[in-house]
C-alpha cells in the first residue's frame, strides 16, 4: 500500500539548507531522508549556507518573530505532505498548542520529579562545591523564613479556628484543597504562614490569589512571593498589605503574566 503521509521535523538552520539544496539541484529531498541524510548523500559532508540559504534563514526568523532578533537554530520546523485535511489540521491544532502545554506541565512537576528530570538528562554530574552552595543557600533561604514569619502546624490552624475534630489535620486539608491556604515543608513537616489567616479563618485575599499563582508555583515559591518586596506594591511585601486585597491581587495578576520575548 502506498504511504499516505510523508513528515519531517528540522530545526531552523538545517530547514534553510535543504531549501537551498532544493533550490540548488532543482531535486526535492527524497522522501524519509532528513535534511541532513540528503546533504551528505549528495556531498559526503554537510554543506553550509550560501547567500540564498542567509537569505532563507532570515525569511524564517522573521516569518516566526518579526518584531525580535531570533535565530533559525531556536526553531522548529515541522513539514507534513498528506492528502487528508483532517489529519493535516489536527497536527497544526496539536503542534500549535505543544508549547503552552510543556511550559504548563514544567510549573507543576514538583521538585521531586524536576530533580529526577534533570537526573535523566544530565550529561555528567553537577559540580559537587556548585551543588552544596546551591543546597546551603536554600536552606539559609528557608531557615530565615521561619525566624522572620511565624508558622502553624495543622493542630495549631484548626484549634485557632475553634475546630475540636479529632482529626486535627482535616481543617488544613480541607481548606488547602479547595484553594484557600498553602502550606511549606520543612524536614518532612508541613506548615502554614500564620500570615494566612484571620481571626483563625484564611483571609479572603489568599485564595484570589492562589487562583492565579497555585498552580505556577510550588508552596515555597509562593511563600516567597508573599514574603518579598513586590514592585508592583511600591516595594511592600504582599504578606503586609493582605486588606488591600486588589492591590495584593493585582501584582498576581502581573506575576501570572506569561513573558513574551
Amino acid at each position: 500500500m502506498e504511504k499516505q503521509h510523508d513528515m519531517h521535523v528540522f530545526d531552523g538552520d538545517e530547514f534553510a539548507l535543504a531549501l537551498q539544496a532544493g533550490m540548488s539541484s532543482g531535486k526535492p529531498t527524497p522522501a524519509g531522508k532528513s535534511a541532513r541524510e540528503t546533504r551528505i548523500a549528495r556531498k559526503g559532508k554537510p554543506s553550509k549556507l550560501g547567500a540564498v540559504g542567509k537569505r532563507i534563514q532570515e525569511a524564517i526568523a522573521r516569518t516566526v518573530t518579526p518584531t525580535m532578533k531570533s535565530r533559525p537554530s531556536d526553531m522548529v520546523v515541522v513539514v507534513l505532505r498528506n492528502e487528508n485535511p483532517l489529519v493535516r489540521k489536527t497536527v497544526h491544532d496539536i503542534m500549535e498548542r505543544v508549547p503552552s502545554i510543556v511550559e504548563a506541565r514544567q510549573q507543576q512537576l514538583t521538585e521531586d520529579k524536576i530533580d529526577a528530570l534533570v537526573s535523566v538528562y544530565m550529561p555528567s554530574p553537577p559540580d559537587t562545591d556548585t551543588t552544596q552552595l546551591l543546597l546551603d543557600s536554600n536552606a539559609r533561604a528557608r531557615a530565615r523564613f521561619f525566624e522572620a514569619w511565624p508558622c502553624l502546624t495543622s493542630k495549631q490552624v484548626a484549634e485557632a479556628a475553634g475546630h475540636g475534630s479529632k482529626n486535627q489535620s482535616m481543617t488544613t486539608s480541607r481548606w488547602k484543597g479547595s484553594g484557600k491556604i498553602f502550606s511549606v515543608r520543612y524536614n518532612g513537616v508541613e506548615y502554614f504562614p500564620a500570615f494566612q489567616f484571620q481571626d483563625g479563618q484564611p483571609h479572603e485575599t489568599i485564595s484570589r490569589v492562589l487562583r492565579l499563582l497555585g498552580e505556577r508555583k510550588s508552596g515555597w515559591q509562593t511563600a516567597f512571593w508573599f514574603t518579598s518586596p513586590n514592585g508592583w506594591l511600591n516595594g511592600r511585601k504582599p504578606a503586609e498589605c493582605l486588606n488591600d486585597a486588589d492591590a495584593v491581587v493585582g501584582a498576581a495578576a502581573e506575576e501570572a503574566e506569561p513573558i513574551v520575548g
